[in-house]
Protein backbone atom coordinates (compact mmCIF):
# COMPACT_ATOMS: atom_id res chain seq x y z
CA UNK A 1 0.00 0.00 0.00
CA UNK A 2 2.65 2.23 0.92
CA UNK A 3 4.66 1.47 -2.17
CA UNK A 4 1.87 2.38 -4.56
CA UNK A 5 1.03 5.69 -2.76
CA UNK A 6 4.64 6.73 -3.27
CA UNK A 7 4.05 6.29 -6.52
CA UNK A 8 1.32 7.83 -7.14
CA UNK A 9 2.35 10.99 -4.95
CA UNK A 10 5.78 11.33 -7.21
CA UNK A 11 4.05 13.53 -10.32
CA UNK A 12 1.37 14.93 -7.78
CA UNK A 13 4.39 16.48 -5.41
CA UNK A 14 5.80 17.67 -8.84
CA UNK A 15 3.08 19.44 -10.32
CA UNK A 16 2.92 21.14 -6.78
CA UNK A 17 6.32 22.12 -6.42
CA UNK A 18 5.81 23.65 -10.12
CA UNK A 19 2.31 25.18 -9.00
CA UNK A 20 4.93 26.90 -6.12
CA UNK A 21 7.24 28.01 -8.41
CA UNK A 22 5.02 29.74 -10.61
CA UNK A 23 3.39 31.75 -7.77
CA UNK A 24 6.71 32.92 -6.64
CA UNK A 25 7.63 33.92 -9.93
CA UNK A 26 4.04 36.16 -10.31
CA UNK A 27 4.45 37.86 -6.74
CA UNK A 28 7.79 39.46 -8.63
CA UNK A 29 6.51 41.34 -11.45
CA UNK A 30 6.39 44.44 -10.88
CA UNK A 31 4.50 47.54 -11.52
CA UNK A 32 5.82 47.98 -15.23
CA UNK A 33 4.55 44.30 -16.04
CA UNK A 34 8.43 43.04 -15.49
CA UNK A 35 9.87 40.23 -13.30
CA UNK A 36 11.88 42.03 -10.70
CA UNK A 37 9.73 43.61 -8.65
CA UNK A 38 10.71 47.06 -8.72
CA UNK A 39 10.63 49.32 -11.75
CA UNK A 40 13.68 50.70 -13.61
CA UNK A 41 13.67 53.46 -16.32
CA UNK A 42 14.76 51.88 -19.96
CA UNK A 43 18.64 52.85 -20.63
CA UNK A 44 20.45 53.62 -23.93
CA UNK A 45 22.79 51.67 -25.18
CA UNK A 46 25.60 53.70 -24.31
CA UNK A 47 24.90 53.78 -20.60
CA UNK A 48 23.46 50.56 -19.85
CA UNK A 49 26.97 49.35 -18.53
CA UNK A 50 27.40 52.38 -16.34
CA UNK A 51 27.03 51.76 -12.48
CA UNK A 52 24.89 53.46 -10.97
CA UNK A 53 24.50 55.80 -7.97
CA UNK A 54 21.53 56.06 -5.54
CA UNK A 55 21.82 58.88 -3.70
CA UNK A 56 19.04 61.34 -2.32
CA UNK A 57 15.59 59.68 0.50
CA UNK A 58 12.54 59.10 -0.35
CA UNK A 59 10.29 62.35 0.00
CA UNK A 60 12.85 65.58 -0.11
CA UNK A 61 10.61 67.97 2.17
CA UNK A 62 11.22 71.57 1.94
CA UNK A 63 14.99 71.84 2.86
CA UNK A 64 17.79 69.12 3.47
CA UNK A 65 21.17 67.71 2.06
CA UNK A 66 22.72 64.07 1.58
CA UNK A 67 25.83 62.77 -0.29
CA UNK A 68 26.29 62.00 -3.67
CA UNK A 69 29.57 59.38 -3.76
CA UNK A 70 30.40 61.50 -0.34
CA UNK A 71 29.80 64.70 -2.61
CA UNK A 72 27.75 66.81 -0.01
CA UNK A 73 24.36 68.65 -1.91
CA UNK A 74 22.29 70.90 0.12
CA UNK A 75 19.20 72.15 -0.95
CA UNK A 76 16.08 74.37 -0.11
CA UNK A 77 12.74 73.99 -1.98
CA UNK A 78 10.02 76.68 -2.71
CA UNK A 79 6.93 74.05 -2.17
CA UNK A 80 6.67 70.57 -0.52
CA UNK A 81 6.07 68.92 -3.81
CA UNK A 82 7.59 69.72 -6.92
CA UNK A 83 7.13 67.82 -10.45
CA UNK A 84 7.50 69.17 -13.91
CA UNK A 85 4.67 67.09 -14.84
CA UNK A 86 2.10 68.47 -12.54
CA UNK A 87 1.09 72.49 -12.45
CA UNK A 88 3.56 74.86 -11.31
CA UNK A 89 2.03 75.93 -7.16
CA UNK A 90 0.37 79.44 -7.37
CA UNK A 91 2.90 82.27 -6.30
CA UNK A 92 5.84 80.10 -6.74
CA UNK A 93 8.51 81.93 -8.80
CA UNK A 94 11.99 80.49 -6.96
CA UNK A 95 11.80 76.43 -7.43
CA UNK A 96 14.99 75.52 -6.24
CA UNK A 97 18.22 76.29 -4.43
CA UNK A 98 20.98 74.17 -4.38
CA UNK A 99 24.82 72.90 -3.83
CA UNK A 100 27.30 70.74 -4.66
CA UNK A 101 30.44 70.27 -3.76
CA UNK A 102 32.45 68.32 -6.30
CA UNK A 103 35.60 67.94 -7.59
CA UNK A 104 36.13 71.58 -8.93
CA UNK A 105 34.77 72.83 -5.19
CA UNK A 106 31.05 74.60 -3.91
CA UNK A 107 29.26 75.30 -7.22
CA UNK A 108 25.21 76.68 -6.10
CA UNK A 109 22.55 77.29 -8.07
CA UNK A 110 19.38 79.40 -8.29
CA UNK A 111 16.46 77.55 -10.24
CA UNK A 112 13.58 80.11 -11.03
CA UNK A 113 9.97 78.68 -12.38
CA UNK A 114 7.56 79.77 -14.47
CA UNK A 115 4.62 78.63 -16.76
CA UNK A 116 4.55 79.94 -20.20
CA UNK A 117 0.92 80.00 -22.88
CA UNK A 118 -0.24 76.19 -23.30
CA UNK A 119 0.17 75.04 -26.79
CA UNK A 120 -1.74 73.53 -28.75
CA UNK A 121 -0.03 69.96 -27.87
CA UNK A 122 0.04 70.66 -24.04
CA UNK A 123 -3.96 71.49 -24.64
CA UNK A 124 -4.31 67.88 -25.82
CA UNK A 125 -2.54 66.13 -23.35
CA UNK A 126 -4.61 67.91 -20.71
CA UNK A 127 -1.01 69.24 -19.35
CA UNK A 128 0.05 72.90 -17.91
CA UNK A 129 4.30 71.76 -18.53
CA UNK A 130 6.19 74.77 -16.26
CA UNK A 131 9.64 76.08 -17.54
CA UNK A 132 12.91 75.49 -15.07
CA UNK A 133 15.58 77.74 -15.57
CA UNK A 134 18.77 77.47 -13.46
CA UNK A 135 22.30 79.44 -13.04
CA UNK A 136 25.57 78.63 -12.06
CA UNK A 137 27.58 81.76 -10.77
CA UNK A 138 30.29 79.67 -10.61
CA UNK A 139 32.96 80.65 -13.75
CA UNK A 140 32.54 80.25 -16.69
CA UNK A 141 28.30 80.60 -15.29
CA UNK A 142 26.30 77.86 -16.15
CA UNK A 143 22.59 77.68 -16.95
CA UNK A 144 20.03 75.08 -17.35
CA UNK A 145 16.28 75.33 -19.08
CA UNK A 146 13.96 73.10 -19.54
CA UNK A 147 10.56 72.79 -20.28
CA UNK A 148 7.58 71.17 -23.23
CA UNK A 149 9.16 69.15 -25.24
CA UNK A 150 7.86 67.41 -28.46
CA UNK A 151 5.00 64.75 -28.00
CA UNK A 152 6.68 61.42 -28.39
CA UNK A 153 4.14 58.00 -28.73
CA UNK A 154 1.21 60.27 -26.97
CA UNK A 155 3.19 61.46 -23.98
CA UNK A 156 4.09 65.35 -23.77
CA UNK A 157 8.23 65.13 -23.15
CA UNK A 158 10.21 67.77 -21.57
CA UNK A 159 13.21 69.15 -22.99
CA UNK A 160 15.87 71.09 -22.81
CA UNK A 161 19.75 72.18 -22.21
CA UNK A 162 22.49 72.76 -19.76
CA UNK A 163 25.08 74.79 -21.08
CA UNK A 164 28.50 76.40 -19.18
CA UNK A 165 30.63 77.90 -21.81
CA UNK A 166 31.29 76.40 -25.06
CA UNK A 167 29.62 73.09 -23.16
CA UNK A 168 26.12 71.95 -24.36
CA UNK A 169 24.38 68.97 -22.71
CA UNK A 170 20.76 68.52 -24.11
CA UNK A 171 17.99 66.55 -21.78
CA UNK A 172 14.91 65.06 -22.19
CA UNK A 173 12.32 62.82 -20.34
CA UNK A 174 12.08 58.91 -20.75
CA UNK A 175 8.86 57.45 -20.07
CA UNK A 176 9.62 54.06 -20.68
CA UNK A 177 10.22 51.53 -18.72
CA UNK A 178 12.63 48.43 -18.76
CA UNK A 179 10.48 45.93 -20.12
CA UNK A 180 7.53 47.73 -21.05
CA UNK A 181 6.04 48.99 -24.57
CA UNK A 182 3.82 51.09 -22.15
CA UNK A 183 5.15 54.75 -22.26
CA UNK A 184 4.20 56.43 -18.99
CA UNK A 185 2.39 60.27 -18.68
CA UNK A 186 5.28 61.36 -16.21
CA UNK A 187 8.66 60.69 -16.27
CA UNK A 188 10.60 57.26 -15.59
CA UNK A 189 13.70 59.81 -15.77
CA UNK A 190 16.13 61.68 -17.80
CA UNK A 191 18.49 61.53 -20.47
CA UNK A 192 21.57 63.62 -20.59
CA UNK A 193 23.09 64.48 -24.10
CA UNK A 194 26.85 65.19 -25.24
CA UNK A 195 26.97 65.77 -29.01
CA UNK A 196 24.19 63.46 -29.30
CA UNK A 197 25.17 60.74 -27.56
CA UNK A 198 23.76 59.35 -24.60
CA UNK A 199 26.36 60.26 -21.85
CA UNK A 200 23.94 60.14 -18.69
CA UNK A 201 21.08 59.05 -17.14
CA UNK A 202 18.92 59.99 -14.40
CA UNK A 203 16.29 56.85 -12.92
CA UNK A 204 13.63 58.54 -10.87
CA UNK A 205 11.20 55.21 -11.24
CA UNK A 206 12.42 54.10 -7.56
CA UNK A 207 12.09 55.31 -4.21
CA UNK A 208 15.76 57.14 -4.52
CA UNK A 209 17.04 58.26 -7.77
CA UNK A 210 20.15 56.97 -9.81
CA UNK A 211 22.71 58.75 -11.51
CA UNK A 212 24.52 56.36 -14.62
CA UNK A 213 27.04 59.55 -15.29
CA UNK A 214 30.99 60.32 -16.75
CA UNK A 215 33.99 61.19 -14.53
CA UNK A 216 32.36 64.38 -12.42
CA UNK A 217 35.91 65.91 -12.70
CA UNK A 218 35.45 66.41 -16.47
CA UNK A 219 33.34 69.07 -18.10
CA UNK A 220 30.35 66.36 -19.21
CA UNK A 221 30.57 64.74 -16.00
CA UNK A 222 30.12 68.04 -13.99
CA UNK A 223 28.05 69.17 -16.06
CA UNK A 224 25.81 65.94 -16.03
CA UNK A 225 26.08 66.00 -12.32
CA UNK A 226 24.51 69.26 -11.54
CA UNK A 227 21.75 68.75 -14.54
CA UNK A 228 20.98 65.52 -12.70
CA UNK A 229 20.70 67.15 -9.49
CA UNK A 230 18.58 70.04 -10.47
CA UNK A 231 16.09 67.36 -12.03
CA UNK A 232 15.93 65.33 -9.31
CA UNK A 233 15.07 67.71 -6.94
CA UNK A 234 11.94 69.20 -8.98
CA UNK A 235 10.69 65.81 -8.76
CA UNK A 236 9.30 63.21 -6.45
CA UNK A 237 10.42 59.74 -5.46
CA UNK A 238 8.18 57.15 -6.25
Amino acid sequence: MRHLLSIVSAPVLLAVLLAGCAAVRDTRVGRDGRNGGEARMAQAPSVASVAEEPFGKSGWGRQGDFKLSGQRVRYERGADKLSLFEPLGGNLSTALRFSWTGPAGESSAVCEAWTPELSANARSADSKPWVLSCRWGSAPAAMLQIGEGQMRRGKLSREGAYRRGELTVGLRSVHLHEGSPQPQTAAAGYEMLYQGTVVGSLDLSGAVPRLRRPDPATPVGRAVTEAALALALVSEPT
